[in-house]
């Protein structure tokens, strides 16, 4: 069974296998990539959770998934759309975290830009949203970049957060 979600000329987001725990771990508990997002992971914790998913890939209808190159399937990053509570309402959160090894590579914004399309096109949601630490200007950057826009800040976890939104165009959804 095929397990690809969305390919873009140069990666494939794909479901995650038991074969990417190793990896997974390494990327959620290296302190650059985890800086802005709460810091490093606890291995135990993250090697449970990546073998429950690696069980039953499919069981969330969104999740974080594993992106790799096209041309030899070398995993670089964790991304996906995943549920948010924001302002005491339901929203689908874009989220991509790269491999540090494989920064300034336009790899953020190639997956991104295809999440929105695929939250937009084949989830048919009417908006997106991203929850950025302030002093990230990269992940800032990446949202501006597929169109979203500064909407609000929100405290969350004890720290505040910006919040980028990009609305469906083909919705005439109401204002957030």
């Amino acid at each position: 069974m095929d397990d690809t979600i969305i390919k873009t000329e140069r990666l494939i987001l794909r479901y995650q296998r038991r074969s990417d725990i190793k990896f997974l771990v390494s990327l959620w508990m290296d302190e650059d990539m985890t800086r802005f997002v709460g810091g490093p992971r606890d291995k135990a914790f993250l090697i449970e959770e990546f073998r429950k998913t690696g069980d039953d890939p499919r069981k969330e209808e969104y999740d974080l998934w594993v992106l790799e190159t096209k041309g030899n399937h070398e995993p670089i990053g964790h991304a996906g759309l995943v549920p948010k509570e924001i302002k005491d309402k339901p929203y689908i959160e874009l989220n991509y975290y790269i491999d540090k090894t494989k920064w300034k590579k336009g790899y953020a914004q190639e997956i991104a830009r295809s999440l929105v399309a695929y939250a937009f096109d084949t989830k048919r949601l009417d908006k997106v949203v991203a929850v950025i630490d302030p002093e990230n200007e990269a992940s800032k950057a990446v949202a501006r970049a597929v169109g979203m826009k500064y909407w609000i800040n929100e405290e969350r976890s004890g720290k505040v957060k910006s919040i980028y939104l990009i609305k469906n165009k083909e919705e005439s959804a109401p204002q957030p």
